[in-house]
């Protein structure tokens, strides 16, 4: 760990990571925090440092990944197994410290045995001492919306979808949607007088993206991830996994022709979290999976649509007009631009983008190994598996020089020895072009300016996400005018959907050294490999005052 500067408050918490059982009719047991699901929010402003001992009561290994912070200075508390640190054993503690940065809403989640998909979730909420936008609401609330499975993903759900059986790799489709762990129509959200309320909106799902609306009620966005926005007003808005999105609502501009003349004036409003059933590989509607356990009778088929209660007095009554209208029934998000780049930085003279040095291209694919085990693969690698395509040789894995150290360690013990090329010309591009190992770890320059296209080869929408960065989503070939017309005020996110069958491009300054990785949210495509690690400056890192701590040695021992 760097060196690292206390400027604001410090912050403490403590998170105990335990099995818990919150439902009376499931014994699948879920990765609680502090015996709740999703875990407490933890809150803190820009440049506090948060200080969060971790305590693990699991029979498993854990580790807590803080998505969306840089974790400048303090690369080893990023919470990435095998990248930056070894995991927490059982009965083991760590003490996360780290600088609250940047500002925005961000989360908290399992990176260990698909721990996250088990329900090891939770808010992180980064605030400005002054947020934009602050005039147009006078309250909050979170909606962190996920995916239920009735099987635990880490046993049962993991082991048949990496397996023969499964030889079209079709992931584990969700058993329902919960949202705050309630299910649907158990959610009630008060507005406590309120008329003009901000939503922080999760996308905590293991698999599925969805479109959020509240009927009769205009979105306002004003944050995409952890970037401010200049208000953004649609009627719905697609999130896909790990996104996250900030709009504001007035009740005052609330559709009154919803509610039929002959009831009552309505009381609560639906919120309506839709899961985009194109994205799953079968036909929901009557998918029985191979893997269930038979509960009852009778075949129970996932329901697409969550509704949430959005309660304007304090009786929590239901709304009075018809749930199924085809107003808002099947509504269609206003833009096709599942990133929204249309939105506008609030930040405009902050926002400086560079011009491009270097250039990576990654093709995503996904097939059968010679096993028959579908994988997921950048540029016909498998992250951490032996099956690897096109003949390539893995003597390694997910290391450079050791198989036990994280990668982290590796580039402090050995900066000038990792095995990976430098960038070099080619014919094919005019800027430096980045190189890998061969086994999924590509060094880039500390302070290269990095073009990244990401082209899908596969038909599935794909959300990338790096850790310890932002950066710059130029264009996508859902909007390739993008690059030209926000051309030097490009929108920033850590997390990316990339169209299916389609592309990406996307700008990163490397200005943080250390070892991120960039992968696919998806669960069951990380699990298949869907990964590679940026080794950005090992020297840089050195000299930034990176040491391998004793504690981080004795939990990889």
């Amino acid at each position: 760990m760097s060196a690292m500067t206390t400027e604001g408050a410090i912050v403490s918490r403590t998170l105990i990571i335990d099995n818990i059982y919150p439902y009376s009719t499931s014994q699948k047991p879920i990765v609680g925090v502090n015996y709740q699901y999703p875990g407490p929010p933890i809150e803190a402003y820009e440049g506090d440092t948060l200080v969060i001992r971790v305590i693990n009561k699991l029979p498993q290994p854990t580790t807590v990944h803080w998505h969306g912070i840089s974790q400048n200075g303090t690369q080893d508390m990023d919470g990435a197994v095998g990248a930056t640190q070894c995991a927490i054993s059982r009965n083991g503690e760590m003490t996360y410290i780290f600088k609250a940065s940047p500002a925005g809403t961000a989360w908290y989640h399992g990176h260990h045995l698909d721990q996250y998909a088990d329900g090891l979730i939770g808010p992180l909420i980064i605030r400005r001492k002054v947020e934009p936008n602050q005039q147009y609401y006078d309250t909050e609330r979170i909606l962190m919306v996920a995916d239920w499975y009735n099987e635990l993903a880490r046993t049962k759900l993991l082991s048949w979808f990496l397996s023969t059986n499964n030889p079209k790799g079709i992931e584990p489709i969700p058993d329902a949607i919960v949202v705050n762990g309630k299910f649907s129509e158990s959610l009630f959200v008060p507005t406590n007088g309120s008329k003009r309320i901000r939503f922080r909106i999760i996308n905590a799902a293991a698999f599925s993206m969805y479109t959020f609306s509240i009927d009769g009620l205009p979105l306002h966005i004003i944050e995409l991830d952890q970037t401010p926005v200049e208000p953004y007003t649609v009627s719905s808005v697609v999130i896909n996994v790990a996104q996250r999105v900030s709009c504001f609502v007035n009740l005052d501009e609330f559709d009154q022709s919803l509610v039929p003349a002959e009831v009552p004036p309505t009381k609560s409003i639906y919120i309506r979290f839709q899961a985009m059933a194109d994205m799953y590989p079968v036909d929901i509607r009557s998918y029985r999976a191979p893997y269930a356990t038979p509960r009852y009778p009778y075949p129970i088929y996932f329901n697409p649509l969550f509704l949430g209660i959005l309660s304007l007095d304090s009786k929590n009554s239901l709304p009075t007009y018809p749930v199924y209208d085809e107003r808002i029934g099947s509504r269609n998000p206003d833009s096709e631009d599942i990133n929204l780049l249309g939105a506008r930085p609030f930040y405009r003279a902050n926002n400086i983008v560079p011009d491009a040095t270097h250039f990576l291209k990654l093709v995503i694919t996904i097939g059968p190994d010679s096993s028959n085990i579908s994988r997921a693969y950048f540029n016909n690698v498998s992250y951490g598996s032996d099956m690897n395509r096109a003949g390539q040789k893995t003597t390694n894995k997910k290391c450079l020089t050791s198989d036990t150290l994280p990668l982290l360690h590796q580039m402090a013990m050995t900066p000038n020895g990792l095995g990976i090329p430098s960038p070099i010309m080619t014919r094919d591009s005019p800027l430096l072009v980045i190189q890998s190992d061969g086994n999924g770890h590509y060094l880039i320059p500390y302070g290269a300016v990095v073009d990244i296209l990401l082209e899908n080869r596969d038909e599935g929408e794909h959300p990338f996400h790096i850790h310890g960065y932002e950066f710059w989503v130029i264009s996508t070939s859902e909007n390739p005018q993008a690059e030209e017309l926000y051309r030097g005020a490009y929108l920033q996110r850590d997390t990316v959907s990339v169209p299916g069958s389609g592309w990406a491009k996307i700008r990163l300054l490397a200005n943080n050294p250390g070892a991120w990785l960039f992968h696919c949210h998806i669960e069951w495509h990380m699990d298949a490999g869907l990964i590679v690690a940026f080794i950005v400056g090992p020297n840089a890192l050195l000299a930034q005052g990176y040491k391998i701590t004793p504690i981080q040695k004795r939990m990889c021992q």
